[in-house]
């Protein structure tokens, strides 16, 4: 008869028969940790750029140009241009240009030669004559390049009441104020900067180029 084949038992391959291997093991339990870093640094980095927008939209400036030419307050005619920061945060003008028919004044005297005078007109004689004359309602001007500007505050770029002395030039700019355009470069708090031409929505910019211009200083 022939020998019956001893009967030996087989061993099952490691990691197999619903059992996993030590490597295996090893393997999941780190992609687990990167999953957790991942899902942890996401979560971080979510909450601290929730966080950054929030003080961004706290400390936010937003420049507005106007012009009037009744003053509320006193019930009189009085021309005024007037730059506002109507954001929530102070803004740090970096520079501003005051543009009458497209051209760039630099004060308020270059203004009204260019806008309500007689062509030809000498600047020095025409700033002496007008303080000479000594009007009842002198001009007052201001700046507005380099000033921290608070939210809610402003600078009257001109004001000019109207009175007997200085009726004509009063109206001549009264008609000329609405040819008056300007464009300023300012800064937040956290030193994010933004260019505006008054007409449309500021352009955030990485920082405030020099000035092509001169500056209106008033």
């Amino acid at each position: 008869m022939a020998a019956e084949p001893e009967n030996k038992e087989t061993e099952a391959p490691a990691g197999k028969g619903g059992r996993l291997s030590k490597d295996t093991l090893n393997l999941i339990i780190a992609a687990c940790a990167v999953l957790i870093s991942a899902a942890s640094f996401v979560a971080t980095y979510l909450q601290s750029d929730a966080a950054y927008r929030q003080v961004k939209a706290e400390t936010w400036p937003y420049l507005q140009l106007s012009s009037s030419n009744y003053d509320m307050g006193s019930d009189s005619k009085v021309i005024s241009l007037n730059l506002e920061n109507a954001g929530v945060g102070p803004a740090a003008v970096k520079s501003f240009t005051l543009y009458y028919d497209k051209q760039p004044v630099d004060t308020v005297w270059h203004l009204l030669l260019a806008c309500c005078t007689d062509e030809g007109t000498d600047r020095m004689t025409f700033v002496q004559a007008y303080i000479d004359g000594s009007p009842e309602a002198p001009i007052i001007t201001s700046g507005a390049s380099g000033q921290i500007m608070p939210s809610g505050n402003g600078a009257g770029l001109f004001i000019m009441p109207r009175d007997a002395s200085n009726a004509a030039l009063w109206e001549r700019l009264d008609k000329a104020r609405h040819k008056l355009e300007g464009r300023a470069c300012y800064c937040s708090l956290l030193e994010e900067c933004y260019m505006t031409d008054f007409k449309s929505d500021p352009v955030e910019v990485k920082m405030c180029p020099a000035n092509p211009h001169k500056n209106y200083n008033g």
